[in-house]
């Protein structure tokens, strides 16, 4: 055989150099996307909440796919002959599975044949057979399950149309069985081959010929053994487990946001896991696998009705995990088989005859029933008990405060509504200023956040979520000022807010978009960004202004340190860059708006801004200092003269943890006392004004017990 030239060697360096460049491409521009799209922090919040049921039944499916693996290796290699050391045989297992995706178009795989032909000295053709019916049996194993997804997603949706799943699916059948069948033939038609290039001068194949023989005869034995059906068996079970385990771990890395199982359409995740698979078994998928999976994850996620946060984050962090826990139990296993007690464990020959049919069958049941009884017992375990919500001291008004506070009743003009933990979830609460009384307008096991008015009073607005984490499903609702005629205005939406004629209710929806639907229930439509796009950074807490025309929001664009405030044009779609700050609300001029700022400079590192659009003149309007100086949730009425907003003590800054103890205050502006409105233990945000009139009043301030229901 010809010694290969420079040249040739240097063209073959050059190209998997760049093969090699292509892939750390591909998995920094898709990486940089998502993470444009989410937050690193949001990844690992997914990773540190997960559901250990879920989790448990994930490692127990998982190694139950291996063993299957595994007892397939078996059944063929002893056939062939040759018993492998099964403890062995398991960790090389192991290796394999860690290593099928770390090397481009699934050539770890391959590692099988090493450890085979290398340490267990199992001859090149029994390995290869062994390894090419096992190839080939997956392959034929995956299609009808995808027959099958392809047809639910068809009858049961109409998420996709099913003729191109269907269409590849039978494709994948009928060529994998058809290859299958011709493989004897293949083998014995390139063993022919390379016989007939032995008798050329220049080239030696004598030994490549015999390898192909023997390989064919392998195929043969195991063809006329009956072996397809048990192999098959087996194949279907690897399939079933291996997507099973992938399926569970979504459902893990998901059911803190308040998935269910329900809420996880098998079919749906089925489709969107092959499609990741498929996307890196590529010649080029990026670095370790890591890049053209997420990619595909994230696309074909969406594609299939999930929201695009949730596919781009679980794109990351379902692969990262489940990676790390193949690559860990790989390296443990490749540690143990480099150690010198199994270097002198090799195959031996058997010529013990196969079992009949039925006593497979049966010891398969056996372990089938046994991988559902360890699923069912880790389902029944009970689960940590919850944390209860953490109350903080009650203070006591002192003769000031309540003489400010008779004076702001008497003065603001409306009642108040926000969201409160005094149920143990957050819900819709209002002040009475009338009476002096606190109600609840809406309140449910689940979490009734951002209330926002109506400009003539007569409705609240309002989000719905299954739990406090920041990507669980939420919905916008609607009811009356006293909680009545209460319905669901839209799916996947948060932060609501009217429009100023009170006909539309403007949210945002999943963090990347402002979306609008009327008040009468409808069909949301986009209003920003526009066919541009936003440059696939993040959009939040939309408030739409005064003039209706534009929408001022934060974002992680902007540069800067933390979040950045923005204002939108709904008519050009152009934004402009407003300077650092969080939670931007309007003044009733649309000119300027209110926001929080934060920094070492302020007192307990936050402070009340309003920020001029045209000037981006900076005044603070509230910097107060500890116990509650930390303040959040701003807004001002609708007539200019009142500033809301709540504050809390050192060390109960989580918004969205229900043991904060935020307190809120209003303030007339410009310059007016300092008004303290609830003195409880439990976390208020997000005031606003209910512009309804009073006719009465009282001068009781409305204390809140930590043990009682609230009281006048």
């Amino acid at each position: 055989m010809p010694m290969p030239t420079n040249r040739t060697i240097a063209t073959s360096v050059a190209r998997r150099v760049l093969i090699g460049l292509a892939n750390i491409l591909m998995t920094a521009a898709i990486f940089g996307y998502l993470f444009s799209h989410v937050r690193p922090g949001e990844v690992m919040e997914l990773l540190r909440n997960v559901h250990p049921h879920s989790v448990a039944m994930f490692m127990a499916l998982s190694l139950a796919t291996s063993v299957a693996r595994w007892w397939r290796y078996d059944l063929l290699l002893r056939h062939s002959g040759y018993a492998a050391p099964r403890g062995q045989l398991f960790l090389v297992v192991l290796v394999r599975n860690a290593l099928s995706d770390l090397l481009p178009a699934r050539l770890g795989t391959l590692v099988d044949v090493y450890f085979f032909t290398t340490r267990m000295r199992i001859p090149l053709s029994a390995a290869a057979s062994c390894y090419s019916i096992t190839f080939l049996f997956e392959l034929i194993a995956l299609a009808p399950l995808v027959l099958i997804a392809a047809f639910d997603l068809g009858v049961a949706t109409a998420v996709l149309p099913p003729s191109g799943l269907l269409f590849a699916g039978t494709l994948l059948l009928v060529v994998t069985v058809g290859v299958l069948l011709a493989l004897p033939w293949g083998f014995g038609l390139a063993a022919q081959m390379a016989k007939r290039m032995a008798n050329s001068e220049r080239l030696k194949t004598d030994r490549l010929a015999k390898f192909l023989d023997d390989t064919r005869e392998e195929i043969e034995r195991v063809r006329k053994a009956g072996l397809y059906g048990r192999v098959l068996a087996l194949s279907v079970l690897l399939r079933l487990g291996k997507y099973s385990s992938l399926y569970v771990f979504l459902h893990a890395l998901l059911a803190p946001l308040g998935y269910t199982w329900v809420q996880l359409p098998a079919s749906r995740v089925f489709i969107g896991l092959c499609a990741a698979e498929l996307a890196a078994s590529l010649p080029i998928s990026g670095i370790a696998g890591f890049g053209a999976y997420e990619g595909a994850w994230s696309l074909v996620f969406q594609l299939l009705g999930f929201p695009p946060g949730i596919a781009q984050m679980t794109s990351i962090a379902h692969h990262l995990f489940t990676q790390a826990w193949g690559y860990g139990l790989g390296l443990s296993a490749l540690v143990v088989l480099f150690c010198p007690v199994w270097r002198r464990r090799e195959a031996r020959p058997v010529t013990a005859a196969l079992r009949r049919p039925a006593v497979f069958y049966a010891q398969l049941t056996v372990v089938v029933l046994t991988v559902a009884g360890v699923l069912a017992a880790v389902q029944v375990l009970p689960l940590p008990p919850p944390t209860r919500v953490r109350t903080a001291p009650v203070d006591s008004p002192t003769s000031d405060d309540l003489e400010r506070f008779a004076q702001w009743r008497a003065e603001f003009g409306g009642d108040l509504i926000f969201d409160s933990t005094r149920s143990g979830s957050f819900g819709i609460w209002r002040l009475d200023t009338t009476r002096g009384e606190l109600r609840c307008v809406a309140d449910s096991p689940q979490h009734e956040i951002y209330p926002d008015p109506s400009p003539d009073g007569h409705w609240i607005v309002y989000a719905r979520c299954l739990t406090l984490a920041r990507r669980s499903p939420s919905e916008i609702r609607i009811c009356r000022a006293d909680g009545s005629d209460d319905r669901r205005l839209a799916d996947n939406g948060t932060f609501p807010t009217f429009s100023p004629d009170g006909r539309w209710v403007y949210f945002e929806q999943d963090r990347t978009r402002v979306m609008v639907v009327p008040v009468e229930g409808g069909t949301p439509q986009q209003v920003f960004p526009g066919p541009r796009g936003f440059g696939g950074a993040q959009i939040v807490k939309p408030r739409i202004a005064p003039d209706g025309r534009h929408v001022v929001f934060i974002s992680n664009r902007g540069g800067g340190r933390g979040w950045q405030t923005w204002v939108a044009d709904l008519h050009t779609g152009e934004a402009r860059h407003l300077g650092s700050g969080c939670e931007p609300s309007w003044f009733p001029d649309g000119q300027r708006i209110v926001f929080v700022r934060e920094g070492d400079a302020l007192r307990e590192r936050t402070g009340i801004m309003q920020r001029r659009l045209d000037s981006l003149a900076e005044e603070v309007l509230v910097d107060q200092d500890a116990p509650l100086g930390h303040e959040y949730f701003p807004s001002v009425t609708p007539d200019g003269l009142w500033l809301l907003w709540g504050a809390c003590r050192p060390g109960q800054h989580e918004h969205l943890d229900p043991s904060s103890n935020y307190q809120l205050f209003a303030r007339r502006l410009p310059e007016g006392p300092i008004v303290r409105l609830t003195f409880d233990g439990w976390n208020n945000r997000w005031p606003k004004r209910l512009p309804v009139h009073s006719s009465s009043s009282t001068n009781m301030l409305v204390t809140v017990s930590t043990n009682s229901s609230p009281t006048p």
